[in-house]
This record gives C-alpha cells, structure tokens and sequence, in this order.
C-alpha cells in the first residue's frame, strides 16, 4: 500500500512538473515601491460618455451588471498576480513607480482593445461605428491587460519630479508611436507575462489571431525587437533603449512613416500652406454643406495627425459635448487635452468613430532622424508597405 501510495505521488509529479508553465520568480526584488490598484465597480459613467448615442436607449447599469459577472477571470488573475505583476514589470523595464495608486475599469464595450492611461479593458468587445467585435480568449485578456499595465509603466518618468529620466524621456524610441513606444511596450508586456503566465500561455496569446490583428506593429516587433532585446533585472529596458544611438538602424525604422522623403535642405517647404508653423495640432476646418465642421488640412508632422485624425473627417462631439464653432472646438479640446486627453467623435466614410487627442512626444523640424540628406529608400521601408498612408494632395490650430 505504501509503495503504491509513493508511486502516486511520483507519478502526480511528473505530471505536475510536464503542465507546469515555466514561471520564474526568483530573480527578482520585492522590496520596491509599487502603486496600489483598485478594480473599480463604479464604471458605469465612463461607459455610458463613450458610446452616448448607444447608452441613449441601452442601459448602462444591464451591461455593468453584465460585467460584473464576466469579470472574475480577469479580476481573479490581478487579485492573484497583480502585485507581482508590477513588481516584475519595476524591475524588467529599470523603472520606477512614482503615482501612488489607480483603478483599473473593466468596461463592456470600448473602441479599441484597451488604454494603459486610464487603464481600460473591454470585455464585451470592441465597438467601432456599427461594428462590435467579440472579445479575445482568457489568456489573450490576461496579455492584454499585462500590456496596458506596461504603457503605463512607460509613463512613469514623466512622473518623475526630479527628472532624473531626462534622457529616456527624450529618446526617439519613447515617441508615442506605433513601432516605438507601443512596440516597447509589447516587448515589457511578453517579458513579464512570461514570468507571470509562463511561456506557453504568453505565447499561445501572442501568436492568437486577436493579438495578430490588434498589433499593427508587430512586423517591425519581430524584426528589431522580439528575442533580440532580451530583458533581465542586470540589463532591463531602460538600459537597452539608453544603448541605442539616436541615429541608428533601429531608430530609422521604427520612424513614423513618411509618403516622401525628406531633406534639411526641403525642411521650410514641407510646412503645410494655410496653417500656422507653431500650431500644437497641426489642422484647420471648414464648413460644409451640412454644416459640420470637416478637416480642411492636416499637418501629418503634427499631433492630431498622430493621434488619428485624417482630412476630411467631420467632427460631430468633444468629450460628448457639441460643439458650436471652430472656437468652440479648440476651446473644449483644451479644456481636458492636459487631463488624460480630449475624446472625438466623427464621422468618416460614413462611419462614425472616436479618436483622443491627448499629449505626444513628437520629433522636431531638427531631428536628424527624419531629415538626414544622406538617407536612402531601402529594405526598411518595405516593412511599412501596408501603412495606409494620406493622399498625395492633402495639405492649425
């Protein structure tokens, strides 16, 4: 009986160790300073001044009924792992935690798969003009949140009273782009689920067709970033970002992409006619024949263009708000531009959509990067063949 009872326990082993996930958390210090995060309950106004025409004969208070009952994977695995979760990411990325404590939301419904600032998590799916896209799997959610939680971390050191960061907050690879600092992220985000998941649930998510869609910068991800950026608590992030050259191979392909090249030399006539050279946004509007106020010209050097809006979209809502005129506009995106950023709705093609207008670290007219007279076309810009870029004839506040 003892010997069968000893093989058991031998055998459970065995299996025990073939399904474990190969999780690690030895190398790291749980000493340091972490925020203290809530999952508010109390969502249900933040749902309902995202999508204001659907909560207008929908009830808000069904669907966060409806979350509440859904979320217990999700509010399980940060219960679970939060704390460790953060501490991970503290010493993988070489940052620190300066805001004392947030909430995270988890919400039915939001127009793209989450935000890292609030950090907001959709577990209905994602709702986009007419179209409601069905949530990811259960590990593809654990990812997802590990990813806004690492955005987040990159936003510490504009926290930084002392501004010791002064030199990774102005690094090119920490513009809030596409392939730079949301590949960043990626890359904090799949080391640290690694270690809190285990390598074949981080990796069954990230090859999943959700993460495929949802991660437009993936090709350039796996080109520069992923198995080659290796991150430890000796060498994290903020090491191997400090390590690169600002005019490197890197650099230059992770640029925002460009129809044309540019020169020093054709800097002045690249301004775009009829806006103001200092203009923090970088568009203009018009009316037209409905009245509405449409994008006239947009400066794709400048921050609205970043943030996603495109000539000819017309802008209906700011905050929720309707707007009265082309002062009234710029008038209600300031007014919380500062505060987590100004949320549009419009219309393009027919579809009505959102977009935030929030602050960006983008280059300036000097930075080499962009305007190096020694730069040629090459394979880089292959990578970016599916970018859609603006026509050819478009063009402040």
């Amino acid at each position: 009986m003892i010997k069968r009872l000893i093989i058991f326990v031998l055998v459970l082993c065995c299996i025990s160790s073939v399904l474990a996930q190969n999780v690690d958390y030895t190398i790291f210090e749980y000493d340091g300073f972490i925020p203290i995060v809530h999952i508010n309950k109390q969502a249900a106004s933040l749902q309902s001044s995202l999508f204001p025409d659907m909560y207008s004969n929908r009830s808000v208070e069904r669907d966060m009924k409806w979350v509440n009952r859904n979320d217990s994977v999700l509010s399980g695995f940060w219960f679970e792992k939060g704390d460790t979760i953060l501490h991970v990411m503290r010493e993988l990325s070489g940052l620190e935690w300066y805001e004392t404590e947030f909430d995270i939301y988890f919400i039915r419904f939001y127009t793209s798969k989450g935000s890292g600032n609030p950090v907001i998590l959709p577990l209905g799916g994602i709702h986009n003009g007419s179209l409601i896209e069905a949530p990811p799997e259960s590990s593809c959610q654990k990812l997802n949140l590990i990813y806004q939680m690492a955005k987040r971390m990159l936003d510490q050191p504009w926290r930084d009273e002392d501004s010791s960061y002064l030199s990774i907050m102005s690094h090119p690879l920490m513009n809030q782009t596409l392939f730079r600092r949301d590949n960043l992220a990626m890359l904090l985000a799949l080391a640290t689920a690694n270690n809190v998941m285990g390598l074949d649930l981080t990796f069954e998510a990230y090859e999943s067709d959700f993460w495929k869609d949802k991660f437009p910068g993936r090709t350039i991800f796996e080109t520069y970033f992923k198995d080659k950026w290796v991150l430890s608590p000796e060498y994290p992030l903020l090491a191997w970002i400090e390590g690169e050259q600002w005019n490197s191979t890197l650099v230059r392909a992770t640029r925002i992409p460009r129809r044309q090249k540019k020169t020093i030399a054709t800097v002045p006539e690249s301004f775009v006619a009829g806006l103001p050279i200092k203009g923090q946004f970088g568009f203009s509007v018009k009316y037209d024949k409905n009245n509405y106020l449409e994008v006239d010209k947009i400066d794709t050097y400048r921050l609205a263009y970043a943030c996603g809006l495109r000539e000819g979209d017309k802008i209906r809502r700011v905050d929720d708000k309707y707007i009265k005129n082309q002062k009234d506009l710029i008038e209600k995106i300031f007014q919380t531009f500062d505060d987590g950023g100004s949320t549009l709705r419009l219309i393009r093609q027919g579809e009505t959509i959102d977009i935030i207008i929030q602050p960006l670290l983008l280059p300036s007219w000097e930075d080499d990067i962009y305007f190096d007279e020694n730069y040629e076309e090459n394979e880089f810009d292959t990578l970016l063949d599916n970018y859609q870029y603006p026509s050819e004839d478009s063009s402040d506040y």
